[in-house]
């Protein structure tokens, strides 16, 4: 596959990463993780938020490597397994979707769901793309 097309796909996973991150503000506020969290203990609640924080640096470096620099993600070995386990990654996160959360919270919101799962896939096969096609 042409290199020109690996890097605009990766620059396009870089714009929906971009978009994730800020859809976890989003989704803070509208399910009200600090008021549904107010209850546990303390270390619970810590231990939410740190975990939150460091899911959102790892998109937000991911976007940027993808935005700016796309090609450091198609040349050698470590690329491919960077790739490779980003397209396990993404991939794993649309069968969560299916399998593991609420289905009538699903369908109530089958719009954003049937979007998010979307954004999902099309990473996961971005990724594996440029994992395979180096």
């Amino acid at each position: 596959m042409d290199t020109f097309i690996l890097e605009s796909g990766l620059r396009i996973a870089g714009l929906m990463l971009s978009g994730l991150v800020v859809a976890n503000f989003v989704a803070a506020k509208r399910w009200d993780y600090a008021g549904n969290l107010a209850g546990r203990q303390v270390i619970i609640r810590q231990v939410f938020f740190v975990h939150c924080a460091y899911i959102v640096a790892i998109i937000t470096a991911l976007a940027i490597q993808c935005l700016g620099w796309p090609g450091l993600l198609l040349e050698g070995g470590m690329a491919r397994v960077v790739c490779a386990f980003f397209g396990l990654f993404w991939g794993s996160r649309v069968v969560v979707q299916l399998t593991y959360y609420d289905k009538e919270m699903r369908r109530r919101d089958r719009g954003w769901d049937v979007f998010f799962l979307g954004v999902f896939l099309t990473l996961a096969l971005i990724f594996t793309l440029a994992a395979i096609y180096q």
